[in-house]
C-alpha cells in the first residue's frame, strides 16, 4: 500500500523475508535478496560486481570470474563471443580414448627408459596461455598465466681443474732416509708383578688348589686336588678316600678318609676307629680317634677311646670327660675337661679353661682365670745328634 502511495515501481519478487532486502542489478535489471547489512555482492544473473552504499546499488565492470568486460562463465555456461576478438588457432583435439583395463595398459605401454642426455634432465618449459583463454578458464588460471614466468637456465658449473694456472707447481719434497736402528739386545723377561704369578712363584698357588695326604698303607706322601673324592697311591696302588663326611645321626661303620669329618650335635659315632684329616665334634664319639690335622671339641658328655691328633682345641662352652689319654702336638684348653693330657709341644689353658688331670708337655701356660687340678710334668726335648765332623 505504501508503494502505491509513493509511486514506487512494483517488484517482481515476493516480499523479502525477515532481515533481508531486495537488491536490483543496474546492468541487467535482475532482482535478488541479500542480507540487510550487505555492502558488496555479485549479480546472480549476469555476474557483475555490485556495491551497496546507503541503499544505492552501483555496478562495476568486474565479473565474478575476475575478467573485465566478459560475461560470467559460472552463471552463463555458454558466453557470447566478442565481435572483435578472434579465437587463436589451436591444435585439433584428439577424440577421447576408450578406457582400457589396467593389465592392457601395463602390457601395451612399456616404461620409458631414462635418457642419458643432459636435456632429458631439464624440466619442460611451461606453455604460454593467452589472457582471453585464461579469463574464460577462470580466475585461478588467469592469475597463473599472469604470474608464471619461464625459469632461467642455470649457468654451467665449470669443471674442476687439476692445477691452478696462476700458482706455481709445487713438487713434494723427498723424505730423508732414516738409518735403521741396530737390533736391541735381548733383555731377560722381568718377573711378573701380578698376584697370581707371585703365588705361583712362592708355591702358594699349589697350596691353594692342592693338598698333601699320606697313604694309609705305606705312608707315601701324595699331592692331590682339593676337589678329588678318591685317588690311588702311586707306590702301593691302594685306594684312598678323600671325601668329607657330615654326620647328623648314629654312625656305626669305621671311618677312614683323608677328608674332614664333622659330627653334629645330634650325631653319634660308635665304631672301632675314626681316621681323618680334621675333626670337629659337637656330638658324642665312642671310637679310637686318629686325626692327621686339628681336632676341635665343643660338646658336653663323654668321649670314649684314645685321641691322637696334631692339635687339640677345646672351645668355650664344652664340658668333656675323656676316658682314655689324649695325645697331641699342641693343645689349647678354653673350657672344662677331665682327662690325662700329653703334648709334645705347648699346652695353653685359657681364661675359661679348667683341666682336671695330669698334664705332660714341654711347656704349660695358664692364663689368668685358668685352672689346673693335677700334676704337671715338663719334659725336655731330646737332643738332636750332631753329625760327625768330616
Amino acid at each position: 500500500m505504501l508503494r502505491g502511495l509513493f509511486g514506487t515501481k512494483p517488484s517482481i519478487l515476493p516480499p523479502p523475508p525477515k532481515n533481508q532486502i531486495e537488491v536490483a542489478c543496474p546492468a541487467c535489471g535482475a532482482a535478488q535478496y541479500e542480507p540487510r547489512l550487505v555492502v558488496s555482492t555479485f549479480c546472480k544473473a549476469c555476474g557483475v560486481h555490485l556495491t551497496i552504499e546507503k541503499k544505492k546499488v552501483t555496478a562495476s565492470s568486474v565479473t565474478r570470474s575476475g575478467a573485465v568486460g566478459i560475461n560470467d562463465l559460472w552463471e552463463n555456461p555458454t558466453p557470447k563471443p566478442a565481435a572483435a576478438a578472434t579465437p587463436p588457432a589451436t591444435a585439433p583435439t584428439p577424440p577421447p580414448a576408450q578406457p582400457e583395463s589396467l593389465l592392457t595398459l601395463i602390457h601395451a605401454e612399456p616404461l620409458p627408459s631414462p635418457d642419458p642426455t643432459p636435456s632429458a634432465a631439464l624440466p619442460p618449459e611451461p606453455e604460454h596461455i593467452p589472457a582471453e583463454e585464461a579469463a574464460q578458464a577462470g580466475f585461478g588460471a588467469f592469475l597463473q598465466a599472469a604470474t608464471k614466468q619461464t625459469p632461467l637456465p642455470e649457468p654451467p658449473t665449470p669443471a674442476p681443474t687439476a692445477e691452478h694456472p696462476h700458482l706455481p707447481l709445487i713438487k713434494p719434497r723427498p723424505e730423508p732416509a732414516v738409518p735403521s736402528a741396530p737390533p736391541a739386545p735381548s733383555v731377560p723377561a722381568t718377573p711378573p708383578n701380578s698376584t697370581l704369578e707371585k703365588m705361583k712363584s712362592q708355591s702358594a698357588y699349589r697350596h691353594q688348589y692342592f693338598k698333601d695326604i699320606d697313604c694309609f698303607e705305606c705312608g707315601h706322601k701324595i699331592k692331590v686336588s682339593r676337589s678329588s673324592k678318591f685317588t690311588d697311591c702311586p707306590q702301593c696302588q691302594s685306594l684312598i678316600c678323600l671325601e668329607d663326611l657330615d654326620i647328623n645321626l648314629r654312625h656305626t661303620e669305621p671311618i677312614r678318609t683323608r677328608g674332614d669329618v664333622i659330627v653334629r650335635k645330634p650325631g653319634q659315632i660308635i665304631t672301632s676307629k675314626v681316621e681323618c684329616k680334621d675333626l670337629r665334634c659337637l656330638g658324642l664319639i665312642e671310637a679310637e680317634i686318629d686325626c692327621h690335622g686339628e681336632a676341635t671339641f665343643r660338646t658336653e658328655g663323654t668321649i670314649k677311646g684314645p685321641v691322637q691328633c696334631a692339635k687339640l682345641t677345646i672351645e668355650k662352652g664344652a664340658d668333656i670327660t675323656f676316658t682314655d689319654p689324649v695325645k697331641a702336638g699342641d693343645m689349647f684348653i678354653n673350657s672344662r675337661i677331665t682327662a690325662t693330657l700329653s703334648a709334645t709341644g705347648k699346652i695353653t689353658i685359657g681364661l675359661y679353661g679348667s683341666v682336671n688331670g695330669d698334664v705332660t708337655a714341654r711347656s704349660v701356660t695358664i692364663d689368668p682365670g685358668g685352672e689346673l687340678n693335677g700334676a704337671m710334668n715338663i719334659v725336655r726335648p731330646k737332643p738332636t745328634p750332631t753329625p760327625p765332623a768330616p
